[in-house]
């Protein structure tokens, strides 16, 4: 975690672009349609918590494989006995002393974790899509 000599935890604010709200829903419909309303509420928790987890250290995940033209970062959402997975896509911004912004996590695209990897055509909608 980020430490400053005063012992401080930094916390990132937290912000899902409209793309990754719709994907969260998407998913949910999912898996209610597919299994049952009880699942994709439990999943749609867990995700949740997952995501309020990035408040802190989000740069302990690593970077997305896939070529975006900033520096995106993941992390891979399973539900506890679940086979199914999902990549949270995110950026970090506002760290540095001059910025004027606050630490912030956003996160960009939810996705399926056996997707195919997301295109360069993607990547770019996905980092300009507000």
């Amino acid at each position: 975690m980020n430490e400053q000599d005063s012992g401080h935890v930094e916390i990132y604010a937290l912000r899902l672009k409209e793309h990754a709200v719709r994907d969260i829903e998407s998913a949910y419909v999912r898996f209610a349609d597919l299994v049952s309303a009880e699942v994709a509420d439990k999943w749609r928790d867990g995700i949740q918590e997952t995501i309020a987890g990035l408040a802190y250290n989000p740069r302990r995940y690593p970077r997305a494989p896939e070529n975006f033209q900033r520096e995106v970062r993941q992390i891979v959402y399973r539900r506890a006995g679940s086979k199914v997975a999902y990549r949270i896509l995110f950026i970090v911004t506002g760290e540095s002393e001059d910025s004027s912004d606050a630490p912030t996590v956003t996160i960009l695209h939810v996705r399926h974790a056996s997707s195919r990897p997301v295109t360069r055509t993607q990547a770019r909608q996905i980092e300009t899509e507000e």
